[in-house]
């Protein structure tokens, strides 16, 4: 899968690019009526308004419960980076996430919201700059947004957005029920790891304006090998996480939600030697949000949505290799996000002419608290407060064929820690252009700015490196905010009854630039160029490291999925590829991932109770990188088969086999920490109860 390969899929994409346009549905498909079919799922990032995602003129991407159960992923990242435009950065010895949209990631150029809260948790390493923990067990819906198109949905977006929301009791009830529970159970058995996993919850309805749910999930994976059978060490998962909501609607129109999740992650890391040591990790997340909603036919004026909410991460570390006097050394990094957000929209109609007119304010504030007496990872990871803010207003208009979108947001922040603190503001535009030439197919263009604060350790980092290499880091108080402006052309397709009665074509294609004002990047400068050798001890006395505004970033890219379904069968097809450039440098950037396609499809039978299907992903090398990284960091071509089969043996309960890698392919990701696993089946089932 050389040179043939990246030939191949180059091919691939340009033909998207070219004409095959595009569509963000289901993997595999399912086996479920088809109004409930994934093709319609609705979206609020890109505008704040909810509309389906096919519709929306943004590139926006949703994943549905159904899917991502049908799956059964044992992490985030299995699902997120099957669409166009986004990939992931994990390690298997640590289970959090990086979230990667057009070759944009860490310090919350993409932002991540669970239940509409923040994460903005971030420790300093050779790893990502910012990850956020997630079980999938309680996922009801991903809905992402590329690029800063979704500025209005909150500040420092400038690589796009990556909204979770978790189960309500609506989705284990069915109309009439009191009580009802959901039970999941999966095995993993037979291939390169085992382990299982599964969840419970229940849900209650106890009037007709008050239920509520509670939801348990576990995982015990042990570590797993390589498609070569080489064992990765620390790579096995274990997880205790809950869920409770309760939602009311005391008034026609009112709706007030309560929702907490609690997680406590236990793994270890580490090579145990005197620069990596091994350390145990216990990591505690909370998700806590209040929410009011107000929406009613009859009012026209007034849609309005309040939340507040507070979420924490702490990881609590303990050093297990190294000299007696070592072992047992504590450290930890805790961040608390507080945040509120506020929202209204107002329709208004003048004659042919229909008009929302959305508007409304946010602020979250980000406490970080680190402590490693033993050592110096309170100094690359400092403490400090961060507080961002911003209000917005958005007009969408429509008339006949044509559809308008204009947008201001206004961002400000301030930060402090350390002795430094720094502050800034500005106003970011948006303008989005749609025409319907038939019924079904939409053009539309955007122009679209973000605004990205720079974050607690970009600024405050300060300190010594860890020996061999003592160089200092230097914080910048005076760093300058990010401003990412992109220009976007897209195109909707929604096409039924193509080929026969009920079937259904959707698509969403998309072209882009971004270019990042700004750009801040990590410096390293070592006059002497002796730091880190061996035979000079005082090598390192003259390097220093620091954040600086050095670069100007380019990004451009298309992508595109393409979906058919007919019911007996359904195909889809999506691709993605993007180019990344340091222009003040005339650099490759090397945050951006290599290309990618896939190519769905599957059978249904036996009244749509039984469901084959399959996948083929391709991954390009990666080694358009700067020079002096691509003998570190290039990555080689790969290329991964999946397939599944299920049967709904009653209208509740599902049973399922899962192979993952079927060729035991032995491959890492683009800047993963480690090689990802050889083949992986799994057999699971689901079953639903309710009186």
């Amino acid at each position: 899968m050389g040179i043939a390969h990246r030939r191949t899929l180059t091919a691939s994409v340009s033909l998207l690019a070219l004409g095959v346009l595009s569509f963000a549905g289901p993997a595999f498909g399912q086996a479920q009526p088809a109004a409930e079919a994934p093709l319609e799922d609705i979206t609020v990032t890109a505008t704040r308004t909810e509309e389906r995602s096919v519709d929306a003129l943004a590139p926006v991407t949703v994943t549905n419960r159904q899917e991502i159960r049908r799956q059964a992923p044992q992490r985030i990242g299995t699902i997120v980076s099957q669409m166009p435009g986004v990939t992931t950065q994990e390690n298997p010895n640590d289970p959090a996430t990086s979230i990667n949209i057009r070759g944009l990631q860490d310090f919350g150029r993409v932002a991540v919201t669970v239940d509409g809260a923040r994460q903005n948790f971030q420790r300093s390493g050779h790893n990502a700059n910012g990850a956020f923990f997630l079980d999938p067990a309680f996922i009801r819906m991903i809905d992402v947004t590329r690029g800063p198109v979704a500025n209005i949905y909150g500040s420092g977006a400038i690589g796009g957005i990556a909204s979770f929301t978790t189960v309500e009791p609506r989705d284990i009830l069915r109309p009439g029920e009191k009580f009802a529970t959901e039970l999941g159970f999966t095995g993993v058995l037979g291939g390169r790891q085992n382990g299982v996993y599964g969840h419970g919850i229940g849900a209650m309805r106890a009037t007709d304006w008050a239920s509520a749910l509670l939801g348990l999930s576990f995982r015990d994976l042990s570590a797993y090998k390589d498609g070569g059978g080489n064992l990765v060490r620390d790579s096995g998962q274990e997880l205790v996480s809950g869920l409770g909501k309760l939602v009311l609607t005391p008034g026609d129109g009112h709706t007030i939600k309560l929702s907490g999740q609690l997680q406590k992650y236990d793994f270890a890391n580490g090579l145990g030697t005197s620069t990596s040591p091994r350390r145990t990790n216990e990591v505690n997340t909370s998700n806590l949000v209040a929410s009011y909603s107000f929406s009613r036919p009859d009012n026209d004026w007034l849609n309005l949505n309040v939340s507040a909410y507070r979420t924490t991460t702490d990881t609590d570390q303990t050093r297990i290799s190294g000299s007696a006097a070592q072992i047992g050394n504590k450290r930890f990094f805790k961040i608390a996000t507080y945040g509120v957000d506020a929202s209204n929209t107002s329709r208004f109609s003048f004659g042919a002419v229909k008009m929302a007119l959305t508007y409304g304010a946010d602020f979250f504030e980000d406490r970080v608290k680190t402590s490693d007496p033993f050592s110096n990872g309170d100094e690359t990871t400092p403490g400090g407060r961060r507080l961002v803010y911003g209000s917005f207003v958005q007009n969408h208009l429509t008339w006949n064929r044509f559809d308008l979108i204009t947008a201001l947001r206004f961002d400000g922040y301030e930060l402090a820690g350390g002795g430094n603190s720094s502050s800034g503001q500005r106003v970011s535009p948006k303008l989005t252009l749609g025409y319907t030439i038939i019924e079904g197919i939409q053009p539309y263009v955007t122009y679209a700015e973000g605004y990205r604060a720079p974050a607690i350790t970009e600024t405050l980092v300060n300190g010594l490196h860890p020996v061999p290499s003592s160089f200092t880091f230097i914080p910048n108080p005076n760093l300058r905010p990010e401003i990412g402006k992109t220009i976007e052309a897209g195109l909707n397709l929604k096409f039924d009854n193509v080929l026969k009665e009920g079937d259904r074509l959707r698509g969403k294609f998309s072209v882009f630039q971004n270019r990042v004002n700004n750009y801040i990047e990590g410096v390293f400068t070592d006059p002497g160029n002796d730091c880190g050798n061996p035979f000079i001890p005082a090598g390192c006395a003259d390097a220093t490291y620091t954040y600086r505004n050095i670069a100007r970033a380019r990004l451009r890219g298309i992508e595109g999925e393409i979906a058919y379904d007919a019911r007996s069968w359904f195909a889809s097809l999506s691709g993605s590829m993007v180019r990344g450039d340091n222009l003040t440098l005339n650099q490759p950037l090397e945050s951006v991932y290599p290309d990618k396609i896939a190519l769905a499809g599957g059978l249904r039978f036996l009244d749509e109770k039984l469901v084959v299907g399959g996948r083929v992903t391709l991954i390009a090398k990666q080694n358009r990188l700067p020079a002096a990284s691509i003998a570190a960091n290039a990555s080689k071509a790969y290329g991964l088969v999946d397939a599944n089969i299920s049967y709904e043996f009653t209208k509740d309960s599902r049973f399922f086999v899962i192979a993952e890698n079927i060729g035991d392919v032995r491959y890492k990701r683009y800047r993963d920490g480690d090689r990802s696993p050889g083949l992986v089946t799994k057999f699971g089932f689901t079953t639903r109860l309710g009186i």
